[in-house]
């Protein structure tokens, strides 16, 4: 009886050692904040103002584009991916409607994909575990 109350007592402490030692090793990288995808969002801000004024936007247009960056910012924020993804979706379509020149486009483009690896969810609307095939990607 004394024996198996010194096997119970040992594996409780084994138990308790290790579960603290879990809680007290920081957690990966992908699953801290990312200060790569706050730069690259506000890389993709100082872009997106930049193309807007050299583009054949209508006013309605950069409106919509703004709402869609703040709609990125706050996905970050709030850690709701999908809208991240509405968003991006969104500022894509516009980028491809033929009002960017050519330079600003590849650049704004270069700024959704950086974040994108920032995130580092494999590219899932690119053909990922979870992919759509062809669709563009956030």
């Amino acid at each position: 009886m004394k024996i198996r109350i010194r096997r119970l007592v040992l594996a409780a402490s084994v138990l308790l050692i290790a579960a603290a030692w879990i809680n007290s090793t920081p957690a990966p990288a992908a699953a801290q904040p990312s200060s790569a995808m706050k730069d690259d969002i506000e890389q993709l801000a100082v872009d997106l103002h930049v193309g807007m004024d050299r583009s054949s936007l209508t006013e309605q247009q950069k409106q919509q584009m703004r709402e869609d960056l703040r709609q990125l910012r706050e996905a970050r924020q709030n850690h709701t991916p999908l809208k991240g993804f509405e968003a991006a979706r969104s500022l894509r379509s516009m980028l491809d409607s033929g009002a960017f020149k050519p330079e600003d486009k590849e650049r704004i483009k270069q700024d959704l994909k950086a974040i994108r690896e920032a995130r580092g969810n494999g590219g899932m609307m690119e053909g990922g575990p979870m992919g759509g095939g062809n669709r563009p990607g956030f």
